[in-house]
Order: C-alpha cells, then structure tokens, then sequence
C-alpha cells in the first residue's frame, strides 16, 4: 500500500514544522527567555518532587486556571489552557473552520496560524503589513468586507516584527466583523497594553497569552486562552484530554505562584532591548524597527553574511533570507540575551561592518533607513 494515496490532499504539500536547532554558545534566535531566575528554577525542581508521575494529570489544569483567574481577574471557566499557545490555535481553527472557510491574518506574522488553518481545510487570506511593518488597517478591513473570514488572527505585539497594534483598532476590527478574533498576546509583558479586559464585552474576542516568554517555560509548554464562558465552552470541546502533564502544570503554578521574580526579570530585558537598539541604530548599515516584544528586527543588505559571520562566532540569531520572505528579506530577528550575551554581540557586530567598510564595493545605506 502506498501510504502517500491516503494521505488528505491539504496535508501533502505542507512540510513539517522544523524549527532549525543549532548548535551555538550564545542562543538568540528562538525569543526564549535568558533570564531565567536560578531561585525559580530551584524552586519548580524542588516542586516536581512530589508529583505522582504515575497518575493522570488534572485533564483541567484547575491549579494552573485558579491562579490565573485571580492574577487576571477573570472567572475560571473563562481560561482554558493549552500545550503552548499552539495547541490553542489549532483548537480554535478546529472549533470553528470547516472545509473552504476563509481565516484573516497579516504577512508577515507567526507562521502557525496559516499551518494550522491549512490542516483544518481552511483558506488563509493574508494583508500585507505596510513597509515599516504596521497594519495597513483601512486595507484590513476591506478584506474583512470582502472575504467575510470566519477567523481573524491578530500577533499583538507581533511576531517577528515587533510591531504593535492600537487599540482601537482591534476593537474596530471586533466590531465590525461577524468572525472570531484572536488577538495573539504572546509578548503582553513586555508591552503591557492588552484586550483581556474586552472579553466579556465582546462574545467573538479570544486573547491568547503564554507562559513561554516571559515567564521562561518555552520548555513546558503552557499557554492559555480568555474568552466568555460560552467561548471558553466550545474551545474545551476540542481540547484533547490530559493535555497538559502534570510536570509542566507544577512549573506553571510555581511561576505563577512566585510573579514578583519574573516581574523584575521583565524590566531587565526592556532596559536591554532598549539599550541594543540604540547601539544598533548607530551603525548606517542597519535599520532597527521599533519592537515591543522581547526581540528586535532588523534590516541590512548585508544580512546573510552577518548572520554566518555570527554563527561562525557561536552566536545564532534567526535569519529571513531564503527568497520567499517576502518583507522579511534582509531581516535578521535578534532575542534579547543577558547583558554579556549582549555585548557580545554587539562587540562581534560592530566587527564584522568595520571588516565590511573596509570593502570598496559595501553600501552603507539600507533602503528606507
């Protein structure tokens, strides 16, 4: 039996979700968290002690929606937590989108709505951001006229531009739209402006947040959704049983428990962020856009030669350069690391433009900077 005959045609042609492991000493080019409190960790291993390995965890995560629920102000019955915050955006597609309905989303942004979308047997429209990388809003919301999507999902602040929304708009975007609007509050720590107080008012509004960046659990994988309870019931009927182990809801209620350490770590990466953006505006050759996440994009003709000239280095950041990227081409996305991953980093940049200067043939302008 050939297996490939069986597979569903919206399957065949999407390539696996590989993200690129490589091998570096200094790791900026996953937007994990590099602050990661020593005491805290101390804490989640002293915690994972007594779990009883042997059982099923709780299939509700009521300990990790409790605390939740009490830090957010929001009823329990209104969070469902999922495997990441992609598990939860499958869930949603799955609830919502049959064969041939239409999802909304910007380009370029995270990459698992369209993933998603595309197994569920949905069709993905895509705007594309304005050159700067802001919603084109008026553009969005003729597509929103025109298409009638059934989904609309909005990264805000967005991956991996950076980039944020205003409010007022996605409240619009709410509104004036007969569809289910996700708006992605994966980096809400770092900007501290969110709709999570809009979800009672608005039946069709989910906020997705995660305890991946911020709180440091890339490794646990705990995100969660907030919306009505009426949301919140149709989503826990498609989330699968068990979902969560009882290993990572241990790590989850300890960091939720211990806030106040995370909350200091949050200041640290915003003052770093803002301190590498500034060094990296210096140099002409780069343009930095504006980010409110815990990572910053930038633009350079010369950038895949940087990239390998890091790598070579032992310091991997992500790079946009394969020629389908579309406004991504040129770009490099940079994590915020420690203050000595940091300097590092920039020590190494500053060297590779100096060796490039020296080229008679470099440019020293990148196209709109």
């Amino acid at each position: 039996m050939m297996i490939n005959t069986l597979v569903r045609n919206k399957v065949k042609d999407l390539s696996p979700y590989n993200p690129i492991q490589i091998e570096s000493l200094i790791k900026l080019d996953a937007n994990e968290n590099n602050y990661t409190s020593t005491l805290l960790t101390q804490k989640i291993v002293k915690a994972l002690t007594d779990v009883k390995i042997n059982q099923y965890p709780d299939s509700n995560a009521d300990g990790v929606k409790s605390l939740l629920a009490q830090r957010l102000k929001v009823s329990k019955d209104q969070i469902v937590v999922g495997c990441g915050s992609d598990q939860l955006i499958f869930m949603i597609l799955s609830a919502f989108i049959n064969e041939g309905d239409k999802m909304l989303t910007t380009t370029p942004t995270f990459s698992m709505y369209k993933i998603s979308n595309k197994i569920v047997g949905g069709e993905t429209i895509e705007v594309p951001l304005k050159e700067d990388f802001k919603l084109d809003y008026f553009q969005f919301m003729r597509a929103i006229k025109k298409v009638s999507p059934k989904v609309i999902f909005l990264s805000n602040p967005n991956n991996p531009t950076g980039g944020v929304i205003p409010r007022e708009q996605i409240i619009k975007i709410v509104e004036l739209s007969n569809a289910i609007v996700v708006v992605d509050e994966a980096y809400y720590e770092f900007y501290q402006e969110s709709m999570m107080d809009l979800v009672n008012y608005y039946p069709n509004l989910i906020v997705l947040r995660t305890l991946s960046k911020a709180y440091g659990l890339a490794g646990a994988r705990i995100g969660y959704a907030v919306a009505s309870k009426e949301m919140s019931n149709i989503l826990n009927k498609v989330k699968p049983p068990y979902n969560i182990s009882s290993l990572d809801q241990v790590a989850a209620r300890v960091c939720l428990e211990n806030c106040q350490m995370v909350e200091g770590v949050i200041a640290e990466i915003i003052e770093e962020k803002n301190r590498l953006s500034q060094e990296l505006t210096k140099l002409t050759s780069i343009r930095v856009y504006e980010s409110y996440g815990n990572f910053i994009l930038i633009k350079t003709i010369n950038a895949k030669e940087l990239y390998q000239f890091l790598l070579n280095e032992g310091v991997a950041v992500r790079y946009f350069g394969n020629g389908n990227e579309g406004l991504l081409t040129d770009c490099l996305r940079i994590s915020i690391g420690n203050k000595i991953e940091n300097r590092t980093l920039m020590k190494l940049i500053n060297t590779f433009y100096s060796k490039e200067q020296q080229n008679p043939f470099f440019s020293l302008k990148v196209g709109g900077s």
